[in-house]
């Protein structure tokens, strides 16, 4: 017993060590710098629950709400940069009475008749505001989205500078879009390029990122000789995926800000900080990442990125007590079995692990939920890996291995041993990342990589089944498993590369499955699922075509936002709608329940297609879970 309490107390002790280093020691220190204000800040009046896109619902925006957003603002900054005006046109007055200056906005994109509007209302606004407005930045990043041509964006430039003369207008895009399109240059007062290192398409680490800032800074610099440049958006996220060697952290935004803007003192550059507060609507067409570039968190609670000491973990505090409640818990719950030294220790080292890895899967969750289906998602993983992690320890508490049941046996004799519930966590938790997989493969460069709940399955089952792969005696689902993650793996591997560890850890967890479906359905050939294969690749080449040759289109793109006169401008249309309303997920989750509960393979087979069609028109979260659900259904049937 003594030695029990001891290993215990030292799994309670690297615990609160643990989360004492990742709270209060791995800390940014503040260097004391003075940082004058800021020469221009973004903001967006949008609070925790609001976003634009609820101004068709009738949002009224708080000009309460406003006052309170720039007398916070007006601390940090002389001047704020906008992007919209219609719904927010009380922002003018209010920045008057808190002495801020602005860089209006109006929204350009394809909806000629609402851009019109939006110009007629910038028009208005900005002639009754000429005191306080610096220069009218007409469109943001729509030559990137491709709504627009260049040809049409001119005009609508010279249509305002005819408007408003003796305003500076300017055009806001990615700098390399700027290079791209140099004619538009000629209509504008001054060239405004965005520079987010965590954003390029060759991503920069945190090291790297205020070089490649003052490189490209030159570069454009050399390209409009005798122009002015603003640096229209700069930053990096507190919170969010690894891209790359590029993270996201709290520490690091607050080192590339401060960084940055000494940076821009010395070499005397205008630029403008994208942005004053987080904004979680961003999340749903950005990921997790786009909610969190703020200087202030969705609450308006200062996060410390100019001034203090700043800790990738400030609520460590609460994680470091859950983590210890799951230590104590199951140590006081298994405190009568393992009498062996070594089993103690395996056990009290297991434990000490997976509680802090459960922990750290919840606060990568209180990050990147988004919606109630993300939400319904973690709770279902936070519940399959702690009944794992609960199981795991009972079995080394016991010095006992499970046994290997079928997954036919257990559904269809209704076993309700523990070996039989730890093998339907190995499947629900095999379910979970097959999902993820295909998920980060077809659309991953807005998801997360949820390492920590599936480090606890896949170490699990590869220590208890160790030597037992062979006696599970999988069938072809299994073996279809098995192919889908390796190809999956060797596609994030491309996407991601090495650099991103996130992304490397969850490909061993990949691999840890991978091996484990491979050992276990050696007894089923390849050739039994080529019916299957050569119809998957039928139905990929179809909506490969719709989304490579329709849909994402660069040539066609230009040439419906010229002319809409077409069907297949009018199909790409649909197609972009449906996409953006999750149609061709919806539709096929919709299939792939009918075809669960309708024992006839041509709902399977329709379901498989409106799977396949979801993962490639970007509605990759449904599309994953139907085509799993309909890959079980087609390969278990005879």
């Amino acid at each position: 017993m003594t030695k029990k309490i001891s290993i215990a107390v030292a799994s309670l002790a690297i615990v609160t060590l643990f989360w004492y280093l990742a709270g209060e020691v791995f800390t940014l220190k503040d260097s004391q710098n003075s940082i004058t204000k800021l020469q221009c800040v973004s903001y967006a009046p949008f609070a925790k629950d609001e976003s634009p896109f609820l101004f068709d619902k009738g949002l009224v925006i708080s000009e309460e709400n406003v006052r309170e957003d720039l007398k916070l603002l007006s601390k940090y900054t002389e001047c704020i940069r906008t992007y919209s005006v219609l719904g927010l046109e009380m922002i003018p007055k209010i920045a008057r009475e808190n002495n801020l200056k602005m860089l209006m906005g109006v929204w350009i994109n394809n909806d000629k008749a609402n851009t019109q509007k939006e110009i007629n209302a910038l028009i208005k606004l900005a002639s009754q505001n000429k005191d306080i407005v610096k220069a009218i930045i007409v469109g943001n990043e729509t030559i990137l989205r491709g709504e627009v041509t260049d040809t049409t964006l001119i005009e609508y430039i010279k249509d305002v500078k005819k408007a408003l003369p003796d305003i500076k207008v300017t055009y806001a895009d990615v700098w390399e879009f700027w290079v791209r399109y140099p004619k538009i240059a000629e209509v504008t007062d001054f060239v405004t390029i965005h520079i987010l290192p965590y954003w390029e398409d060759d991503p920069m680490n945190i090291n790297a990122s205020l070089e490649h800032v003052a490189h490209v800074r030159e570069e454009v610099g050399g390209i409009f000789k005798n122009r002015d440049i603003l640096i229209g958006e700069t930053g990096w996220p507190s919170e969010g995926r690894m891209r790359e060697d590029a993270l996201p952290s709290k520490v690091n935004q607050a080192v590339y800000m401060r960084g940055f803007v000494k940076l821009a003192n010395e070499k005397g550059w205008n630029y403008n900080i994208i942005e004053g507060f987080d904004q979680p609507w961003k999340r749903v067409n950005e990921g997790a990442v786009g909610g969190f570039w703020g200087l202030f968190d969705k609450d308006r609670m200062d996060k410390k990125v100019f001034f203090g000491d700043v800790s990738d973990f400030p609520n460590y505090k609460p994680l470091a007590l859950g983590s210890f409640l799951l230590v104590l818990a199951f140590s006081l719950m298994f405190r009568k079995s393992a009498t062996e030294s070594k089993t103690m220790l395996i056990f009290g080292g297991v434990n000490t692990l997976f509680a802090l890895l459960f922990m750290l899967q919840v606060e990568q969750y209180m990050v990147t939920v988004r919606t109630n289906i993300e939400l319904m998602w973690a709770i279902l993983v936070m519940a399959t890996h702690l009944g794992i992690y609960a199981l795991t320890l009972s079995y080394i508490a016991k010095e006992q291995r499970p046994q290997i049941i079928n997954i036919a046996t257990i559904l269809l004799q209704k076993n309700r041993s523990a070996d039989a519930l730890f093998m339907l966590f190995f499947y629900a938790s095999l379910a979970f990342v097959l999902v993820s997989n295909l998920a980060l493969a077809f659309e991953g460069r807005y998801r997360n990589f949820e390492i920590y709940a599936f480090s606890i399955s896949v170490l699990s089952y590869l220590w208890l089944y160790r030597g037992k792969f062979e006696q599970m005696n999988f069938g072809k689902f299994e073996k279809a498993s098995f192919l889908l993650l390796a190809l999956t793996t060797v596609t994030i591997f491309v996407n991601e590369t090495y650099l991103n560890l996130f992304s490397d850890v969850w490909l061993l967890i990949s691999i840890g499955f991978a091996f484990m479906l491979y050992l276990g359905s050696k007894k089923i050939a390849f050739s039994s699922l080529k019916n299957l294969i050569a119809i998957l690749v039928m139905f990929f080449t179809v909506f490969a075509y719709l989304r490579y040759g329709i849909f994402t289109n660069v040539a066609m793109a230009a040439q419906c936002n010229a002319s809409m006169d077409s069907f297949l401008c009018t199909l790409r249309t649909q197609l972009g709608l449906f996409s953006y309303m999750q149609v061709f997920g919806q539709t096929a989750i919709a299939v792939a329940l009918v075809a669960l509960f309708v024992n006839k393979q041509v709902f399977s087979y329709i379901a498989l297609f409106a799977s396949v069609g979801a993962l490639l028109m970007m509605n990759s979260f449904f599309g994953s879970v139907a085509f799993i659900v309909s890959l079980f259904l087609l390969s278990r049937a005879k």
